[in-house]
């Protein structure tokens, strides 16, 4: 049963108190003086639509996506916007990324001739420039502790890691050429 309230007058007194009249939907309106029905309720307006809405992976982000509307009456509204943190946005970059999870990733690579390590982040589309944790790296023979840095600048697509090492006796810092580099890559 839906509820209207008759709007016009706003109640109907009866014996000094204002008594709201409560119509079923499709009630002609209010009753008149005699009891009679009144011809003055105003016209229903359209039926509201819903969005049909669809997950869209885009690279590590997951979107989601008006693909379609349902149930509404009248013209139906455009499709193809995403849901953004305060509404509906129309591209991808502004969307909302309703993936919560942020991969990890454990990454060795050897350095070169200039004790640097190069990481190939490609495979792995980040959409935002990943954080890089330089750990501890191996080599091949008993040495000092190595030491990890970032050097350069971090990429979608590339991580370089420098490698250096305090040798045993000397203390003399050196790169560390051949020496297996340890990353953790966290997507932001």
């Amino acid at each position: 049963m839906a509820v209207k309230m008759n709007v016009v007058g706003g109640a109907l007194t009866q014996g000094g108190k204002l008594q709201p009249f409560v119509a079923d939907k499709g009630d002609p309106g209010a009753p008149g003086a005699a009891g009679a029905p009144s011809t003055v309720a105003g016209p229903e307006g359209n039926d509201g639509w819903t969005p049909i809405l669809a997950g869209e992976a885009d690279g590590t982000r997951t979107l989601i996506k008006v693909v379609d509307w349902t149930g509404g009456e009248g013209t139906k509204p455009a499709t193809g916007m995403y849901i953004g943190a305060t509404g509906y946005v129309a591209t991808k970059a502004l969307a909302f990324n309703f993936n919560a999870i942020k991969r990890v990733f454990p990454m060795s690579a050897v350095t070169n001739a200039s004790g640097i390590a190069t990481f190939n982040l490609t495979p792995y589309g980040f959409t935002a420039i990943p954080q890089v944790i330089p750990l501890p790296a191996t080599t091949a023979v008993i040495s000092g502790a190595t030491r990890s840095v970032v050097t350069g600048t971090t990429t979608l697509t590339q991580a370089q890691v420098k490698v250096d090492q305090a040798g045993l006796l000397t203390g003399a810092v050196t790169l560390l050429v051949g020496a297996t580099s340890n990353v953790l890559i966290i997507e932001q």
